[in-house]
């Protein structure tokens, strides 16, 4: 029987990924690589003139989208499949199209079935420009590695 873990961590996955936000197979998408250090989840992006929003600034809700992904992944990591309930964003200065940012994510609390989570987007000079708070509850669903069959869907199938 898999793990989510070790489902979210297989080529497989990578392979039917199609994610707006991560994954690799999608044509439009952001293909943002995610990664994990202690107890932080982090990535960095940097955002093209298809990203904008005004003029040479990146739009804001692709912005809130990869602070959603990266907290988000910072459980599904951790073998815990959840989703966004609710999240606020504060976005503190703009972000220059063509240059770097580095999104980080922890948890701040873990309270069962929800995590609190949080985010923080910072310029390659450390310049702080976005933060987000964020809950998400977790799942029974699991992952899906084939149309309509999660790895819920597979441990059920081993106990019978």
């Amino acid at each position: 029987m898999q793990k989510n873990q070790d489902i979210y961590n297989s080529e497989k996955w990578q392979e039917v990924n199609k994610c707006f936000a991560c994954g690799r197979n999608n044509p439009i998408g952001l293909k943002l690589k995610i990664k994990h250090k202690d107890d932080i989840c982090y990535t960095t992006f940097t955002p093209k003139a298809e990203h904008s929003g005004w003029l040479n600034v990146m739009h804001g809700g692709l912005l809130s989208t990869v602070m959603d992904e990266v907290m988000a992944h910072w459980l599904w990591g951790r073998g815990t499949p959840a989703m966004t309930v609710e999240m606020t964003a504060r976005y503190l200065k703009p972000v220059p199209i063509g240059e770097p940012i580095i999104v980080t994510a922890r948890q701040q609390l873990d309270r069962g079935r929800i995590a609190n989570m949080e985010a923080e987007v910072t310029l390659a000079d450390g310049t702080k420009v976005a933060k987000a708070v964020a809950k998400f509850i977790k799942t029974e669903r699991g992952l899906q590695i084939e149309s309509g069959r999660s790895t819920a869907d597979i441990e059920e199938e081993s106990k019978e």
